[in-house]
């Protein structure tokens, strides 16, 4: 029994040793380490900040540093903002796609998102159709946008729609992949900036077809030439009677279907019209009691 109280007993004596040596390692080496640590980091706040007046001093340079920092990205041709919002692309693309007229829609699709040069972006798919100058004007604004998006790639193709009175419409579609790109940090952002003047230049419209099989009708009623018959000359202009009888006293530069009155030449008692049929551009003269003359073509 004897024995047995003195093995108990030096049990605890060694596992108390144990317990003691391995307290003062850690008091002696690592607590004081880290008191060490702590003691220089407050003395260092003492030193730096406890005076309120440096402090605001400090703060005022660092406020004056943010504000020239957030003008170069204001000034700047693009801005990446933080955590951008799809729904906000939609609305871009809805606001600058067109005045929803007939034969234009657009359709804005959802694609994937990626990584790319530390950046993240969104993919869209943007397509529809509408005339050249509302297409143009939605890729210009796409890309000259304040925030940075571009078109990956893009497939524009014409289309002609004549409609129930006869004129045709010169649509353009467009099948669009587009990039918005976004940060998860507000560094290349600036906080206030104003967007880009998104405005297109006017352009020749390169899908409108130079020759047309389809001549527009004659919504307005004017004039026409065709087959018509010069019947008298005056002072004031000439009178022209059209193949249903119709009489019409025209002056110099006066419409008529498909074109104008050009010239009227009293020694030679004739009329000149330049009429446009679908791209081809011809002359009409009209001679003093004589049925059309075709002066010329030009393409």
């Amino acid at each position: 029994m004897k024995q047995n109280s003195n093995n108990t007993l030096l049990m605890l004596i060694t596992v108390f040793l144990f317990v003691a040596i391995a307290g003062s390692i850690y008091s002696f080496y690592v607590q004081r380490r880290q008191i060490n640590n702590s003691v220089k980091t407050l003395d260092h706040l003492k030193t730096n900040y406890a005076d309120m007046g440096r402090i605001n001093i400090q703060l005022k340079d660092a406020q004056q540093k943010a504000t020239i920092i957030d003008s170069i990205l204001f000034s700047g041709r693009f801005t990446i903002p933080r955590n951008i919002s799809q729904s906000k692309f939609y609305n871009f693309v809805d606001s600058w796609s067109g005045d929803h007229a007939l034969y234009t829609f657009t359709n804005t699709e959802y694609l994937n998102k990626g990584t790319e040069k530390g950046f993240n972006y969104y993919i869209y798919k943007v397509s529809g159709s509408g005339s050249f100058d509302r297409v143009y004007g939605l890729i210009y604004a796409i890309e000259h946008s304040k925030d940075l998006m571009k078109i990956e790639n893009a497939e524009l193709t014409n289309n002609t729609i004549v409609d129930s009175r006869g004129v045709p419409h010169y649509i353009v579609k467009f099948n669009l992949q587009v990039k918005e790109y976004y940060s998860q940090s507000d560094q290349y952002a600036a906080v206030f900036y104003s967007e880009n003047n998104l405005k297109s230049p006017e352009i020749y419209d390169a899908f409108y077809p130079l020759v047309r099989n389809e001549i527009r009708p004659n919504t307005e009623h004017l004039p026409d030439v065709q087959g018509a018959t010069l019947v008298s000359l005056v002072p004031q202009g000439a009178f022209i009677v059209d193949n249903e009888g119709n009489t019409t006293l025209m002056e110099k530069g006066d419409p008529v279907y498909l074109g104008n009155l050009m010239d009227i030449d009293y020694e030679n008692e004739t009329v000149t019209f330049i009429l446009n049929k679908g791209g081809l551009i011809e002359f009409e003269t009209l001679k003093l009691g004589q049925s059309t003359n075709k002066e010329g073509i030009k393409k």
